[in-house]
């Protein structure tokens, strides 16, 4: 049935779309792929015998990746970003990792000879800060952990 009306397609034509979907693929891969950390993959530190190790990630997640929050995790202090992971050994005893006023604290009691891994999650607006640390059990830390890669240590400050 004919409406009397001129045919127009909603649509824009063959060549214009594909040209506008290769401008967003292009505007878009930037931000999909080129996020996070760029250093070595996930390698397990073999642990001193009269220390712990402990393993601080933060898997990357979209939404908060732009954030490098500095953060203290025993005596170590570093912006961990989004996709990184840093390790380090303490000594026997409690272990505080703290994100001064952005977030929740852990605390936890570290024994020699042994991995513990702590996740760092950086969640904008949530209560009581965007920074929340959890601490996971060894099978769950290896699986997250596999996806980052290490960050490199913050410089030395001189004074």
């Amino acid at each position: 049935m004919t409406t009397g009306y001129p045919t127009t397609s909603v649509f824009l034509p063959n060549s214009m779309t594909r040209n506008i979907l290769i401008l967003i693929a292009i505007v878009l891969a930037p931000v999909v792929s080129g996020c996070g950390v760029q250093g070595d993959a996930y390698q397990q530190m073999p642990a001193p015998a009269t220390k712990s190790v402990v393993y601080l990630y933060r898997p990357y997640r979209f939404f908060g990746s732009g954030s490098a929050p500095i953060v203290t995790c025993g005596h170590q202090t570093i912006e961990l970003e989004a996709g990184g992971y840093y390790v380090f050994t303490e000594e026997g005893g409690q272990i505080t990792c703290t994100a001064g006023d952005a977030g929740s604290n852990l605390k936890f009691d570290a024994h020699a000879d042994t991995d513990y891994y702590v996740r760092e999650d950086v969640v904008p607006g949530s209560t009581p800060g965007p920074v929340q640390f959890t601490l996971v059990n060894a099978a769950v830390g290896h699986e997250e952990i596999a996806e980052t890669r290490l960050q490199a240590p913050p410089p030395p400050v001189t004074r």
